[in-house]
């Protein structure tokens, strides 16, 4: 057997070895990449549903203010003479 090409040989193998090892990383640093861009976006998205149900509140509570002055609108409305003269 000749050591030198068994040498040589070998240098090959390592030499694929990291060339494969470098192209491993670079995978994992773009899944990196997407994975932090991934956990941004849920995080905003989290936020929007925060805020629009915190908006959905806001809105259903005016919604029932309005409700309310117009049925106090209708009470007094329903309370007046068809005429619109006074009762006495």
């Amino acid at each position: 057997m000749n050591v030198e090409r068994s040498i040589e040989h070998l240098l090959e193998l390592h030499a694929r070895a990291e060339q494969r090892m470098d192209k491993a990383e670079a995978r994992m640093d773009r899944t990196d990449r997407q994975i932090e861009a991934i956990r941004k976006l849920v995080k905003t998205g989290m936020k929007l549903i925060v805020r629009i149900e915190a908006t959905q509140a806001e809105i259903q509570k005016a919604q029932a203010r309005s409700d309310a002055k117009i049925d106090r609108l209708a009470e007094i409305w329903l309370k007046r003479p068809p005429n619109g003269h006074s009762k006495r």
